[in-house]
C-alpha cells in the first residue's frame, strides 16, 4: 500500500450571479504544477471568466490529492467518532486546531487528556512542528508547539470534555 498521486490537481472556481445563486466549475492542471504558478494561471483565468460572464468570482480552491492504492485495515474496534483534539500554538501568539479520527486509546491519559510523553505522540508533534515541516495556522502563522490534546467524541460538549492539560 501506499499513496499515489491523481494525474491533476484541481482549480474548483465560485462564481455568483445577480439573483444570487453560486455555480462552480473545476479546471485541472498537472500534478507536477508548482502551486504557486497553478494560482498565477488561475488569476489571470478569473480575469478572462469576467470578462465574458455577468458573474463575480468569490474565490477559488486549489487542490492536490492522493488516495491509497490498496488500503489497508483498520484496527479492530476504531471508530473515526472517537477523536484526538490537538491544539496547536503558533508563532503569532494564537491557536489553531484540528481533530484527528480513530485515536488510539493507548496514547491516551485515564482522564482522557493525549499523553504528550507517549513516543508515537512526540513523533507525531515533531511532524507537525518539525523544522521542514510546513503546517500553519488559517492567517498563515506557523505551528510552533502542542499547547494541548484531548479525547474528543462527536458529541462531546464543553462540559463534558477532559481538562485542557
Amino acid at each position: 500500500m501506499s499513496l499515489v498521486n491523481l494525474p491533476t490537481a484541481q482549480l474548483t472556481f465560485r462564481q455568483r450571479d445577480a439573483s444570487g445563486s453560486v455555480g462552480h466549475y473545476t479546471i485541472h492542471v498537472p500534478y507536477a504544477t508548482l502551486a504557486a504558478v497553478a494560482i498565477t494561471a488561475a488569476d489571470a483565468l478569473v480575469a478572462a471568466v469576467s470578462a465574458i460572464t455577468g458573474t463575480v468570482n468569490l474565490g477559488y480552491e486549489l487542490t492536490y490529492a492522493k488516495s491509497q492504492n490498496a488500503p489497508g485495515t483498520p484496527t479492530a474496534g476504531s471508530r473515526v467518532e472517537n477523536k484526538g483534539q490537538f491544539v496547536w500554538l503558533t508563532a503569532n501568539g494564537r491557536s489553531t486546531q484540528f481533530n484527528i479520527p480513530g485515536i488510539n486509546d493507548a496514547v491516551l491519559l485515564p482522564d482522557g487528556r493525549i499523553d504528550p510523553t507517549n513516543a508515537e505522540i512526540i513523533l507525531f508533534v515533531a511532524a507537525v512542528t518539525g523544522v521542514d515541516a510546513v503546517f500553519a495556522s488559517a492567517d498563515g502563522s506557523d505551528i510552533t508547539a502542542l499547547n494541548y490534546g484531548r479525547q474528543m467524541f462527536r458529541g462531546t460538549r464543553k462540559n463534558q470534555a477532559p481538562p485542557k492539560g
